[in-house]
């Protein structure tokens, strides 16, 4: 806001939040340093209604209000040029976001009982690695578009040029 670095503004990276035990049960393997006496914040709280998804392309910015996003499933969509693909789980609160190509080829996605699966090939794809894991594009790994959960009007603070996401 002040200073030699006024108006810099920071690269996003991927990250996801979600309950410990959704992560746990994506990342088995995970180890977790707990202080002061072995709690952590959030444990296990719900995304309140007003958080968004937020995601930001070059100078395109979007927010998808978690309850309907999550009862979506898989959001087929686009940022300015760029094909994106949000999935957000209401039961394990876990977000992915992915840009839709895959092998130069746009894609779109659909849950089927409870798998994802592309509409061109039929292929299976790991909702949390976003990698084809069964069809023709087995193999293939989405690229992970990165995005941050917010209060939606925290968001629009930082992006009053956000679209908002209402619905297919």
């Amino acid at each position: 806001m002040i200073g030699p670095l006024k108006g810099t503004r920071l690269k996003m990276i991927p990250a996801n939040i979600m309950p410990w035990s959704t992560w746990r049960a994506e990342h088995p393997d995970t180890q977790l340093l707990l202080v002061d006496g072995g709690e952590f914040f959030g444990r296990g709280e719900p995304f309140r209604s007003d958080f968004v998804i937020g995601i930001t392309l070059g100078d395109h910015a979007k927010s998808y209000p978690f309850g309907p996003a999550s009862r979506e499933g898989a959001i087929n969509d686009r940022l300015g040029p760029f094909p994106i693909l949000v999935l957000a789980d209401a039961g394990t609160q876990s977000v992915h976001t992915y840009l839709r190509l895959g092998k130069d080829e746009e894609l779109e996605f659909e849950l089927r009982d409870g798998r994802l699966v592309d509409r061109q090939t039929g292929s299976v794809w790991d909702v949390a690695r976003g990698i084809a894991v069964e069809g023709p594009l087995t193999g293939t790994v989405l690229q992970q578009v990165p995005y941050m959960t917010s209060f939606d009007w925290a968001w629009e603070d930082f992006y009053p040029h956000t679209e908002i996401y209402q619905g297919s």
